[in-house]
């Protein structure tokens, strides 16, 4: 997806998620996870069935594959058509709240869009995010107006980058859902496996505390 066609997608979300954060209380409980691995993936841009087929996230009606990043719960809910599909366990940034710096430690919360799956040295499958988001870089420079980010010697550190979704080399931290990551989304090998075969480049990716 260009770069314009995303410029004219995100205005139109982000004034539905701020609709669905007032009714909130209607989709944010915690769902059950299945950590499985599946038996069979399969490149077709759509995220296999897992769970239960009345779930629906009627806002998400018009996205082909939609991914929600709950922080909370600790949960990565992929939707197709509004349909929920497929529920992941994930850990995230050792320190809680939106991200607001380089080397905070925290992960971002907003809409993004996956821009890339390149080869990982150490993750073998990564999914780009396209943070900084406009929303991002609004909230730094209120930051450093406020004295809220730190000032290192060559100056302050900026907002970072190469935040995205990928696996694990540390299974055990996975299983106990204990946020190990310096702000990005740490998935089981076999969910990131999945993800990374189904969910194409362009995909929008909510991530709400």
């Amino acid at each position: 997806m260009s770069r314009v066609s995303r410029s004219r997608v995100r205005p139109q979300l982000s004034s539905m998620l701020l609709f669905v954060g007032l009714l909130s209380g209607s989709w944010v409980s915690c769902l059950p996870v299945h950590t499985s691995p599946p038996a069979r993936i399969t490149a077709h841009n759509h995220i296999p069935r897992r769970v239960d087929p009345e779930i629906s996230l009627p806002w998400g009606q018009d996205e082909a594959v939609l991914l929600i990043v709950d922080k909370s719960c600790k949960t990565l809910q992929g939707y197709h058509y509004g349909e929920l599909m497929r529920t992941y366990p994930i850990v995230l940034g050792r320190r809680p709240r939106a991200k607001l710096y380089e080397g905070d430690r925290r992960t971002p919360t907003g809409l993004y869009m996956i821009i890339g799956k390149p080869h990982h040295s150490r993750w073998s499958r990564f999914m780009h995010l396209d943070y900084p988001s406009p929303s991002d870089l609004h909230r730094y420079r209120v930051g450093v107006a406020r004295g809220h980010v730190p000032r290192r010697r060559a100056g302050y550190p900026g907002t970072g980058g190469a935040i995205g979704l990928h696996g694990t080399d540390k299974q055990f931290f996975n299983e106990v859902g204990y946020n190990w990551t310096l702000g990005l989304i740490s998935l089981f090998n076999h969910d990131i496996r999945e993800l990374h075969a189904t969910v194409p480049t362009g995909t929008l990716v909510y991530i709400r505390e």
